[in-house]
């Protein structure tokens, strides 16, 4: 699992920038985009749903596993 701050900042990298929040979640907006990205309020996020979200978000396999290694150490 994967603390929501630590995903947070990786999705930012990628220029996404926050839009609104619902009662579950929160949304994020890729700036000149219209691609949205929805992250549970949850403090820890599941490890697919990461995966899968910075896959949509764009970003490669390997970006991807070495942000997985550094977010659970």
């Amino acid at each position: 699992m994967v603390r929501r701050e630590s995903f947070v900042n990786k999705i930012r990298e990628l220029n996404y920038t926050f839009k609104s929040q619902q009662k579950r979640t929160y949304l994020w907006r890729k700036i000149g985009g219209t691609h949205y990205i929805s992250v549970p309020k949850a403090d820890w996020l599941e490890d697919h749903f990461v995966r899968s979200a910075l896959r949509q978000a764009g970003e490669s396999e390997e970006r991807i596993e070495a942000f997985m290694v550094s977010a659970k150490s």
